[in-house]
């Protein structure tokens, strides 16, 4: 008799063609986020607490990327490499900013304050691309680990939340930062 163990299957991740402010999604960009949507919306859930505010981050991102990949086009500007990649770095960054949003005015200061440097608009830009071109070189649970230890979760943590060691979620992180240098001609 076969077993019914693996037939089980999800409802579709369902996601809004629009965002909240009203900006189309684009229906390649739509595929993705439904993809990437209900893993990404439940690390963000973690993160923040609410899911349905990552579900809105996740619909403002894909808007997000929708209009920068139609403005590449329009000014014949390189295409995104991987939707994907691109798509899922957008969203953390706003998850990250929904969650400094929740924080208390002394906490922002504490956690950001006085440590990190201020950056050029120019400077947050280059950052930006150079942290999308790292993340578009590694696969999706190696962005997730680098996203986590990014958020200066612990290797037990990071490996518990992916079901994995320790030993091998800090592995498959820097293999993961190893193939982003080469591919990227970056040297240690």
């Amino acid at each position: 008799m076969p077993s019914k163990r693996g037939t089980k299957t999800l409802p579709p991740f369902l996601l809004n063609e629009v965002d909240h402010l009203g900006r189309t999604i684009a229906p390649e960009v739509l595929s993705v986020a439904r993809e990437i949507g209900p893993r990404a919306v439940a690390h963000a859930a973690n993160l923040i607490g609410d899911p349905a505010v990552a579900v809105t981050c996740l619909e403002e991102a894909a808007a997000s990327v929708s209009a920068a990949i139609e403005e590449k086009q329009r000014t014949g500007a390189p295409a995104v490499r991987d939707v994907s990649a691109y798509l899922f770095r957008t969203f953390i960054h706003l998850i990250d900013k929904a969650k400094r949003k929740e924080m208390g005015f002394e906490d922002a200061v504490q956690q950001h304050g006085q440590t990190q440097p201020t950056l050029t608009e120019e400077g947050r830009a280059e950052t930006a691309v150079l942290i999308n071109e790292i993340m578009a070189a590694c696969d999706q649970v190696s962005r997730e680990i680098i996203l986590l230890r990014l958020l200066d979760r612990s290797w037990d943590e990071i490996g518990k939340h992916l079901g994995i060691s320790p030993y091998a979620a800090e592995t498959r992180y820097r293999k993961a930062l190893d193939r982003a240098r080469k591919t990227l001609r970056i040297q240690k």
